[in-house]
């Protein structure tokens, strides 16, 4: 049985999330939104004192993190009755609810060495040009509504003055040719996401003295960090510069 959480369920779920990827991203909202949002609710399945899966929805958006064995019926049942666009869990989860994926990430965690890199932190003067750039190199990154942009913003801005989102990049003249941004953040963990440089700055270098700036100020910060690779080209790149796969990222539709 799943009952919806609450503000003083915060640190046992801050304790079954950390640790991988899905979890972040379901910790992030809890901390940047709490329990009480329209847009935003959070389920817990408890056996006795203990909290076997949390069940996260986000607009139309599910993330599901399971712990050990769970009552899996029940859990899809949940997962089906809320309706969604899209569910985010891995690849173990996603088998252990029978859902057949529509698509699989691979999910990759820093084990590497970030070196000495140093990228800016982006001021709002840069916002627009890294919301262009991540737009059109990665079709689908951002909510698709007549006022996206600053539905994006407005989020962003809200993150990252409670320090659950960043956004560093390398400019030249007012020109942003390369960034990198968290989607979520928590204590212990990061997802970098929106990896980007403009097409006339590839090959260059600047892509990875990007991310592993982003990299060494988060694991400065005592957080494990993780991405997702879009492509086989990205899992090229991110292994490359010294990630390690962690697991598989199911999608659901």
């Amino acid at each position: 049985m799943l009952k919806i959480a609450q503000e003083k369920d915060l640190d046992a779920v801050s304790q079954f999330c950390e640790g991988d990827l899905s979890g972040t991203k379901i910790l992030c909202y809890c901390l940047a939104y709490g329990f009480e949002r329209d847009f935003f609710s959070c389920w817990l399945n408890i056996v006795g004192d203990e909290i076997k899966v949390v069940v996260a929805k986000f607009y139309d958006t599910v993330t599901v993190k399971i712990k050990d064995s769970c009552e899996a019926e029940e859990i899809r049942r949940f997962c089906d009755m809320l309706g969604y666009s899209e569910i985010l869990c891995s690849e173990s989860c996603c088998e252990t609810l029978g859902y057949i994926a529509s698509k699989t990430k691979k999910a990759y965690v820093f084990r590497g060495n970030a070196g000495e890199y140093t990228a800016d932190n982006l001021g709002e003067e840069y916002y627009k040009q890294l919301y262009n750039l991540i737009s059109e190199a990665i079709p689908g990154s951002f909510r698709a509504d007549r006022d996206s942009y600053l539905s994006w913003l407005s989020d962003f801005t809200f993150r990252k003055q409670r320090g659950l989102a960043r956004s560093m990049g390398i400019s030249e003249n007012g020109i942003l040719h390369s960034c990198v941004m968290t989607s979520s953040e928590t204590e212990h963990s990061a997802i970098i996401s929106g990896v980007v440089c403009k097409s006339t700055s590839r090959k260059t270098g600047l892509g990875k003295k990007t991310v592993l700036s982003a990299v060494r100020e988060l694991e400065c910060e005592g957080k494990s960090v993780y991405v997702i690779a879009l492509n086989e080209s990205a899992e090229g790149f991110y292994v490359h510069i010294g990630f390690e796969l962690s697991e598989r990222i199911c999608f659901i539709n």
